[in-house]
């Protein structure tokens, strides 16, 4: 039998996963680095295109817009979801009219909640 090398679980995440991790957008923010390093890859900022209508659906497990548990979806917090960052540079700006979020939400229920239905059709009747 060959002697393998045993490969940690963190490492078989895939690049889509790593980039989310890190926020990073760009191809090239990665070369040469190491995508599985705890440093990440130094980010540029990528505004919203300016010729295409963005949106954002964030789901999250409170209640109302006061509850303390207004953090996230449980994978997502809530300012991520909608693009919010503390560096301006990095925040993306949805119109409040293109931001939607559902109460009582879990990550997964994002998928067929009839909300999220609802608010999408809302938009494309637009």
């Amino acid at each position: 039998m060959k002697n393998r090398k045993s490969v940690p679980v963190s490492r078989i995440r895939s690049a889509g996963i790593t980039d989310l991790r890190h926020g990073t957008l760009l191809d090239d923010e990665w070369h040469g680095r190491d995508r599985f390093g705890h440093d990440g890859a130094p980010r540029r900022p990528v505004p919203l295109p300016d010729d295409v209508e963005c949106y954002a659906i964030a789901a999250t497990r409170g209640k109302s817009a006061g509850d303390h548990r207004f953090l996230g979806d449980g994978l997502v917090p809530l300012d991520s979801a909608l693009g919010r960052h503390r560096d301006p540079a990095f925040a993306l700006a949805f119109p409040a009219t293109h931001q939607r979020i559902i109460y009582d939400a879990s990550h997964l229920d994002l998928l067929s909640h009839p909300a999220v239905y609802e608010q999408i059709r809302n938009w494309l009747a637009d």
